[in-house]
């Protein structure tokens, strides 16, 4: 029998890009289209690595097309809101739920607080002293391109520097969460990729936040940890669902696949015409 505190666990290896993105938002219509679906986590990695652009950014403004292309780095749009992410040596989370009801009956801001104070726990499970930001206006007002230059609102910093950034996706009963937690960031390659300048000084990753190597299945598992202790959670390993690959496969071909909807956030006009139905 199923405990109110089970949660799905998902731990996967590194995907590709549009398979990655295909798979959280299959996972978010599982929720949405389920009033009792369990809280889901994914934990994955990404290869090759990848410039993800919020779901709302202007790609003109956030991506350097040549430079991707020689740096070997791939170029999607999230599900969820944001700025630019490079994707490389991290692990990602991807958290679903039900709106409206237990472990998180709160709105967009109380959802971020609750999943900032898991991560805070599983970093200091590692020996990572990290805290949640404070909400401020600054934490609220218009940043650069990139996610990493700056904490927002129940993010998490350590030293001073942004080292897990998170963004959401809300539907009519159901919501997203990304989490992206670098266990080493290169500026340099994020600037690149983003063509734009970027401050150095202000980017921290995981490991110079901890003094040490971070194996990426340690990691895994304090997070799991964090989850359990600060939520409750009761985890259940396994995978995705018959209907979930399928619905990832038809997201990844007819959405994250497709330019259009890459560079300009839409739906393309053959994707509309004769994919199954894709909300943009």
């Amino acid at each position: 029998m199923t405990s109110p505190r089970s949660w799905r666990l998902i731990v996967d290896g590194p995907g590709d890009a549009a398979w990655n993105m295909a798979v959280d938002e299959a996972l978010l219509e599982t929720a949405d289209a389920t009033p009792d679906a369990l809280p889901t986590v994914r934990l994955y990695g990404w290869r090759p690595a990848a410039l993800s652009l919020g779901r709302s950014q202007v790609a003109s403004e956030a991506h350097d097309g040549a430079a991707l292309a020689r740096l070997g780095i791939d170029l999607v749009r999230r599900p969820t809101g944001g700025d630019a992410v490079l994707h490389e040596y991290e692990r990602t989370v991807a958290l679903t739920g039900v709106l409206r009801r237990p472990p998180f009956p709160g709105g967009v801001v109380d959802t971020y607080r609750r999943v900032a104070s898991a991560v805070c726990a599983g970093l200091g499970r590692l020996g990572i002293g990290a805290e949640a930001t404070a909400p401020s206006p600054a934490s609220a007002r218009r940043r650069g391109p990139v996610c990493f230059e700056a904490a927002g609102a129940y993010e998490i910093a350590s030293r001073g520097r942004k080292i897990a950034g998170f963004a959401q996706r809300r539907r009519r009963g159901a919501f997203l969460l990304h989490g992206s937690l670098p266990i080493q960031l290169d500026p340099a390659r994020l600037a690149a990729a983003a063509g734009c300048a970027v401050r150095r000084e202000l980017f921290g990753d995981l490991e110079s936040a901890g003094g040490a190597p971070i194996d990426a299945e340690a990691l895994d598992r304090a997070l799991v940890w964090g989850f359990e202790r600060s939520c409750g959670a009761i985890f259940e390993t396994g995978g995705l669902s018959a209907a979930e690959a399928l619905r990832a496969a038809e997201l990844r071909c007819w959405k994250y696949d497709s330019m259009a909807w890459t560079l300009d956030g839409r739906i393309g006009a053959r994707e509309a015409r004769w994919g199954p139905a894709i909300t943009p």
